[in-house]
């Protein structure tokens, strides 16, 4: 029975047999996908209906809402980063210590610039990796005198860039 549905089924296909058999499949995502349904019995009078409702994946109430899609991630969240703050910043790094671009990480211009500079702060205190040759100053631990001992930053030393400052407002404008 099931050779004769694939026969019938390779009629159809302008496949050749062997074509057929090796298809691949083509269910790949870049996320998992749990599509988990629930089945739901209702009865009534003369009928019962079986359904199938999708049950909401456990981790949805961790995921991250953007309200805006105009607004980075850190800036509708509203996160107070810090340098210390080594899990959060590591998301924007790749794996040799080079900041990723703008159009991977999505942040904005400001909070880009930002991230940057934390991530050089933790390079530079210590708390993050970046790959530099074994002889290199960059470890601190490999450098003399009183620079060997731990960096503190402060992060209200990053400022905006010109453009994003607040401006006094204009009291008459020439024309």
């Amino acid at each position: 029975m099931v050779g004769a549905v694939f026969l019938a089924a390779l009629r159809t296909t302008a496949l050749s047999p062997i074509k057929a058999l090796y298809q691949p499949a083509r269910y790949l995502s870049v996320t998992p996908i749990q599509r988990l349904k629930e089945i739901a019995f209702t009865k009534t009078e003369k009928q019962t209906i079986i359904e199938g409702k999708f049950k909401p994946e456990p981790w949805e109430a961790f995921k991250l809402k953007n309200a805006t899609q105009s607004a980075c991630s850190l800036c509708a969240t509203n996160l107070d980063v810090k340098h210390t703050d080594v899990l959060i910043l590591s998301q924007f790094v790749r794996s040799d210590g080079c900041m990723l671009p703008r159009r991977i990480t999505g942040l904005c211009k400001t909070q880009q610039k930002k991230v940057s500079k934390m991530v050089a702060m933790a390079q530079k205190a210590g708390l993050m990796s970046n790959l530099t040759p074994e002889n290199s100053k960059k470890d601190p631990k490999k450098r003399r005198q009183w620079r060997k001992f731990n960096t503190y930053f402060d992060e209200n030393t990053i400022t905006p860039p010109r453009e994003y400052r607040k401006r006094p407002p204009q009291l008459f404008t020439y024309v």
